[in-house]
């Protein structure tokens, strides 16, 4: 069984547009489907894509040891199991967790694009 684990971006631009209800929509879910020892929820730093956000980040555990230095709570790191997900809403991140989180299938057509210019 994968675990995960999920960020919100509390970022100046993505809680003007609405993150706070993405992550209490995220902890609501995840209760409601008894999900939290598959899905640790944390609220990340800025990513640097305001423009496509609210952004959401979901990263495969893999028993790697964290590095508390390490930029992965401000930066896609591009490792396998990573997705990032951009302009969500409360309804898009219901759905993230009902599939990507708990069947294991990311949701493709709702991922970010950030090498694409603008959104």
């Amino acid at each position: 069984m994968k675990r995960y684990r999920l960020s919100v971006c509390k970022g100046s631009s993505c809680k003007a547009g609405g993150s706070d209800a993405v992550a209490a929509a995220a902890r609501d879910e995840l209760s409601a489907r008894k999900l939290q020892a598959r899905c640790e929820l944390y609220r990340g730093g800025c990513y640097g894509f305001c423009h496509m956000g609210p952004n959401v980040v979901i990263r495969e555990e893999t028993g790697r040891k964290r590095d508390p230095l390490s930029p992965e709570d401000f930066q896609l790191m591009g490792w396998e199991g990573e997705a990032y997900y951009s302009h969500m809403t409360p309804e898009k991140m219901k759905r993230v967790v009902a599939e990507h989180i708990e069947q294991d299938k990311p949701v493709v057509e709702l991922f970010g694009h950030p090498d694409e210019a603008d959104d």
